[in-house]
């Protein structure tokens, strides 16, 4: 059976949207910190590739990786054009991936986890562990309760809800299945690793006052 939120994700970027190439502001500050400092990175669920390819920019050989056959074609489309040789796009889901023991300084996972099933995100966080070397960081974002989507959706288990992400309201509405975290699920669910930072984010689009799109911003380490 088809995992509902890939093939969620595989309509929307066929249809052209969500086809982000601007990267977000948080992780050029966080990059710009270490700049010099890492040489590999992956972006796991990569989407268009944004992050991938402002890693490749600072020159960190970079690894895009997708389900989506569309943000992959994208993607690579995109970085042909800008130029760039360090870098390359990989179609296939996260929880399938075999990567070498400690061969990422950075790996950043942009609007993942919480589309996760629970004991994906279990094994996916033991991934990254495994993948990343010695004090590499972890960037990632997990949704925050402060979410309105958590309180408009429809609960399905502990701390998951089906929600309308996409046209709600519309005739073709596209859903997904989420989890959201308050600061102590955070912490607990990245237990393994040392020195996080943790900011949060919470914004109301224009036409959207009161839908509150709600995120933990996170920098995390692993233990030299």
């Amino acid at each position: 059976m088809q995992n509902l939120n890939v093939e969620t994700w595989n309509k929307v970027y066929s249809e052209g949207r969500s086809l982000l190439i601007w990267p977000d502001e948080n992780v050029v500050s966080s990059l710009n910190k270490h700049k010099g400092k890492f040489s590999k990175g992956i972006d796991l669920a990569c989407g268009a590739g944004r992050h991938t390819m402002l890693m490749a920019q600072m020159g960190i050989d970079s690894l895009g990786v997708d389900s989506s056959e569309a943000s992959i074609e994208f993607a690579k489309n995109r970085s042909e054009s800008l130029g760039l040789k360090n870098i390359k796009f990989v179609k296939g889901l996260v929880q399938d991936l075999e990567l070498e023991k400690e061969s990422f300084d950075i790996v950043i996972a942009w609007g993942l986890i919480h589309y996760l099933e629970r004991q994906d995100q279990e094994e996916f966080i033991d991934k990254v562990l495994s993948i990343l070397k010695p004090n590499g960081m972890f960037l990632l974002t997990l949704r925050s309760e402060e979410d309105t989507r958590r309180t408009s959706g429809k609960k399905i288990e502990d701390n998951r809800y089906l929600v309308d992400y996409f046209d709600s309201g519309l005739n073709e509405v596209k859903q997904t299945k989420m989890y959201f975290w308050d600061e102590a699920g955070v912490r607990k669910l990245l237990n393994g690793f040392s020195n996080l930072k943790l900011g949060h984010r919470g914004k109301e689009p224009i036409g959207s006052l009161g839908n509150k799109s709600a995120h933990w911003l996170i920098e995390a380490y692993k233990k030299g």
